[in-house]
């Protein structure tokens, strides 16, 4: 009887500490990381796609995106926009 109990108590702690540090491990794995780009249109048509930065997290990627518009606000010759992908 002992046995039992102590093979439950036993069980019903390691399942409270897996519990514990399970969340964050899950919150690390899914982290995700972005890319944001610049997208480019020339007045003779070409159009250009170039990577302004990678590796962005979530809590970052507002910063880079204001950072890319101002970065190529100055050429109002030129029609461009930014944009995030994940990577």
């Amino acid at each position: 009887m002992k046995t039992k109990l102590l093979s439950g108590v036993l069980a019903l702690a390691m399942a409270v500490f897996a519990g514990i540090y399970s969340p964050s491990v899950s919150a690390q794995q899914a982290a995700q990381t972005w890319s944001v780009s610049v997208h480019i249109e020339y007045p003779s048509g070409f159009v250009y796609d170039h990577a302004f930065a990678t590796g962005v997290p979530a809590s970052e990627l507002r910063t880079y995106l204001l950072e890319c518009g101002q970065s190529h606000r100055d050429q109002n010759w030129l029609r461009m926009h930014c944009y995030a992908s994940p990577d």
